[in-house]
């Protein structure tokens, strides 16, 4: 069964543990800047927002892709990209609704989550539960589509800092 990264605002305390061990997975090194994933603090309205690939049904990064280097893996549901083809022209960056890709600097690549292969370690480390990696039934799909709400809220809200 196919499953779904679901973040839980009201759960972040932002001790941004999931962006430590994500870089630390993924580049061997502890730098929060080349997680694939993100906190975003939003300290005036006293608010942090786990930020990660959200494997978009209909992914506007695959979309605004010009070289179609970004698909969906067939046997995962994964949203991939294929850093071959990859120009890093960053419109996938700026296509994302939700923040869920990044510019690696380092690496000179885009990352996004690609869900550890099936085992999120930011799941595994949040001691709060505010990153769940759930089975895509109904009640995960709500959970998902309550909290993509909210997150486009506190999105709309940064904006008018």
């Amino acid at each position: 069964m196919e499953k779904v990264l679901v973040s839980n605002t009201d759960r972040c305390t932002g001790c941004r543990l999931c962006e430590s061990i994500c870089s630390l997975v993924h580049t061997e090194t502890c730098n929060p800047e080349r997680s694939r994933m993100r906190i975003l603090r939003m300290e005036q309205k006293g608010v942090d927002i786990p930020m990660f690939c959200l494997q978009c049904e209909d992914a506007a990064c695959i979309a605004a892709c010009p070289v179609s280097a970004i698909n969906r893996n067939k046997s995962t549901g994964t949203v991939e990209i294929d850093y071959e083809l990859c120009i890093k022209c960053k419109e996938c960056i700026i296509a994302c609704p939700f923040e869920g890709m990044y510019f690696d600097s380092i690496e000179d690549k885009i990352i996004k989550c690609d869900l550890c292969g099936g085992d999120p370690k930011c799941v595994m480390f949040c001691d709060t539960q505010a990153i769940e990696f759930l089975e895509k039934d109904s009640v995960a799909m709500q959970k998902k589509r309550d909290s993509l709400q909210e997150l486009e809220r506190l999105l709309k809200l940064r904006e008018e800092y």
